[in-house]
């Protein structure tokens, strides 16, 4: 196998050996790059920038739905709870997470993978619809900014979201990462433990994806993934207000598995909460968007 590739990841402890050429490609010549933000990778992504690259789960879906020659691998170096990005206006007399419907909240863009998560754990456990909310998204978003009917997002290009909180303009956000001062959960650790309890799920967030045209590859980068992620320190704690370990301990093993096997669930239910939000036209199956084997 002789082939060269440009190779686009977020530096982290599972991607960075791939980036400095520690663990190589068997058989591939790498062109690497170290993307500032996910966002800017999926942009170019969708662009045709790279072969190979880290990518949001919502725009990789929604661009599969619209026909784009891209394919899944089944590597997930970017995963997240939702709970610690649960923000509440004090005096906003929010309590619980059901208490949002009727409100106005901030996401930063509708369409981030981590917001289609927020909402489906927000209607799913608490029963708060979408169109219950006034939204308010502060990025423009990735591609076709459509929205489904009766859903209302105001879009406010560039405002801070901690600002929006601070000055009463929202009462509440759902954002990728935490905002301390304005955590609606007391004990952020113990939501995040009870929902993994009772679902099992570990959100995915971003995760490799190639252009189609490159997929007879896959083979070779799953096995440099893996060795790569074998070679690495763990990444940043999964569980927010937890050490590394202890966290592990909580989920139960690795919480960062790859392939497809053990990873089937979650990705089910992300595709989803991303039909029944209408971030795509048709239910996608895991298959379907996913290189075989």
């Amino acid at each position: 196998m002789n082939a060269k590739i440009a190779l686009a990841l977020v530096p982290s402890s599972l991607t960075t050996p791939l980036l400095d050429g520690t663990v190589k490609i068997d058989g591939v010549a790498v062109v690497p790059h170290a993307a500032k933000s996910v966002d800017g990778n999926s942009r170019a992504m969708l662009a045709g920038g790279f072969d190979v690259a880290e990518m949001s789960l919502a725009t990789f879906a929604r661009a599969k739905d619209q026909g784009a020659p891209l394919i899944g691998l089944a590597v997930f170096p970017g995963r997240r709870f939702v709970q610690p990005g649960v923000a509440a206006r004090p005096g906003a007399g929010i309590k619980t997470p059901a208490d949002l419907a009727g409100r106005r909240v901030a996401l930063p863009q509708y369409w981030l993978t981590s917001s289609v998560w927020h909402r489906g754990v927000l209607h799913s456990r608490y029963g708060v619809a979408p169109e219950t909310v006034e939204w308010v998204s502060t990025v423009i978003e990735r591609g076709e900014a459509r929205f489904p009917p009766g859903v209302r997002v105001t879009v406010k290009e560039g405002a801070k979201i901690p600002e929006l909180l601070k000055s009463g303009e929202i009462d509440a956000a759902l954002v990728p990462r935490p905002l301390t001062e304005y955590c609606l959960f007391a004990d952020v650790a113990a939501a995040q433990r009870a929902y993994f309890a009772e679902t099992g799920t570990y959100p995915i967030m971003h995760f490799i994806v190639m252009r189609e045209e490159v997929s007879d590859l896959a083979p070779a980068l799953m096995d440099t993934f893996a060795r790569a992620k074998a070679s690495a320190a763990p990444p940043e704690p999964p569980i927010q207000g937890m050490s590394t370990e202890a966290g592990v301990a909580a989920l139960g093993g690795d919480p960062w598995p790859y392939g497809l096997a053990k990873n089937r669930d979650v990705l089910d239910t992300f595709l989803g909460y991303a039909h029944d939000q209408g971030l795509v036209q048709k239910r996608q199956s895991v298959d379907a968007l996913f290189v075989k084997g």
